[in-house]
């Protein structure tokens, strides 16, 4: 199986296997998908995706981790830290063919 992760081969097989949980998970998904157009809060994510606060950090680490998602950060007028988050994925491509080896693409 061949995994093109933004332009790269993944090659390390414990990559591989960390990208296809991911990409199975609905959650991780949601996340991406709602994240997609514009950064999010995290409590914006949780609220639309209705994913539980603690969660959506959970999946936020995991997909900063592996390159699926860009964290910004800023401080509000009363000296705050917070952060968005947006999506880097905008399509993923599964070609399963009878005559070479699947290919997942992640753009």
């Amino acid at each position: 199986m061949q995994i093109l992760l933004l332009g790269r081969d993944v090659d390390q097989e414990s990559t591989r296997t960390v990208i296809l949980k991911i990409i199975s998970n609905e959650q991780a998904m949601r996340i991406l998908e709602h994240s997609m157009d514009s950064p999010k809060s995290a409590y914006a994510i949780s609220m639309a995706c209705e994913i539980p606060l603690t969660q959506v950090y959970r999946w936020v680490r995991k997909l900063h981790k592996m390159g699926f998602v860009r964290i910004s950060g800023a401080t509000n007028g009363a000296g705050k830290k917070y952060f968005m988050y947006q999506s880097k994925v905008k399509t993923i491509k599964i070609v399963l063919s009878a005559t070479s080896s699947p290919l997942i693409e992640i753009s």
